[in-house]
């Protein structure tokens, strides 16, 4: 009989929030109000339902993909920063 206290250890992460952000992720969360409007305009499920959430990452592709280079790249370092450190509370607090 063990006790499992001799695993292996973390990645060193103190919590999940601490966790691997990508563009995609970052869009997901700022834009999330275009996102939903595209996704309704282009679905007729209602929201909450399992086909419209089936809809949800195509539409955040389609958002994503119409984007300028400019928030890209704002975007990316958000990204960025988000994963070294943590997004911030308003995010955490989804």
């Amino acid at each position: 009989m063990g006790f499992y206290n001799n695993g292996e250890k973390g990645s060193g992460r103190t919590s999940a929030l601490c966790e691997n952000w990508n563009l995609k992720r970052v869009v997901g969360v700022v834009k999330e109000d275009e996102v939903q409007d595209r996704c309704k305009d282009e679905t007729v499920p209602i929201p909450g339902t399992r086909l419209y959430h089936r809809r949800l990452p195509k539409a955040l592709g389609k958002v994503t993909e119409d984007l300028t280079e400019g928030e890209v790249e704002e975007f990316s370092k958000l990204a960025s920063e988000w994963s070294k450190k943590s997004p911030p509370i308003e995010v955490q607090r989804r």
